[in-house]
């Protein structure tokens, strides 16, 4: 087998592995500036954000309670959101917001507006997003050289070719102290499936919808709840 059939191979095998991603973690993320401290941020490990800060020591079995801040937009400089309309960036703010609530709804936390020793405070900014050009997609998810050419983008440019991706930054703080106690940087690319390719922006929302499931899944481990579910 020469080097490119073996290249040829490697990709094939991995679009196979991966085939069944709706979305899966880019290969970095561009700082906006909504964080105060960017040096806390480590490289993330296994579930986690590209770059990642959880203050250690906290008794996070005492939180009850999230004061979720609205999301805002913080646009890092080449973000195709300068190019969105005002209106589009308000959806995107929308929906994150809503997938956030609805997951820590499910964890079983109360959402208030007033500070407390048992009450958390968390908020994100979007600092990216970028539509998947529908019909080269789908062409680029059903014909074999057109999926072979994909995987040969992704491991150049560290996503699949005309998918859609999102990124964002959070942090959560103690609500009466200011206390810093989780930060986070992240992105996400969509990957090569039929499933949402008509839908230009369906990349961008399972990204959102799995940074919700996320969340849920970190704050219920950190608080040592049985059954914690690992999103997919």
């Amino acid at each position: 087998m020469t080097a490119l059939n073996k290249y040829v191979f490697f990709v094939a095998i991995f679009l196979f592995l991966s085939a069944c991603a709706r979305t899966y973690q880019a290969r970095s993320v561009e700082a906006s500036g909504f964080l105060d401290d960017y040096s806390l941020l480590k490289d993330g490990g296994e579930d986690d954000a590209l770059l990642t800060y959880w203050k250690n020591g906290v008794n996070w079995k005492k939180y009850k309670k999230v004061i979720l801040v609205p999301v805002v937009v913080k646009k890092t400089i080449d973000s195709d959101l300068h190019e969105m309309t005002h209106a589009e960036n308000y959806r995107l703010k929308e929906l994150l917001d809503y997938r956030i609530q609805e997951a820590l709804k499910t964890d079983g936390f109360k959402l208030v507006n007033k500070p407390g020793a048992d009450t958390l405070q968390l908020q994100y900014a979007i600092t990216d997003a970028e539509t998947s050009i529908v019909l080269l997609d789908m062409f680029s998810s059903v014909y074999p050289s057109a999926r072979t050419f994909s995987g040969l983008h992704l491991l150049a440019f560290g996503k699949e070719s005309f998918v859609g991706q999102a990124s964002i930054e959070g942090k959560i703080v103690d609500s009466s102290t200011g206390e810093l106690l989780m930060a986070s940087a992240d992105s996400r690319a969509g990957g090569k499936t039929l499933a949402g390719s008509t839908n230009e922006w369906d990349d961008v929302e399972q990204a959102y919808i799995y940074w919700a499931k996320q969340l849920s899944y970190q704050l219920c481990q950190h608080q040592a709840k049985p059954h914690c579910q690992k999103p997919e």
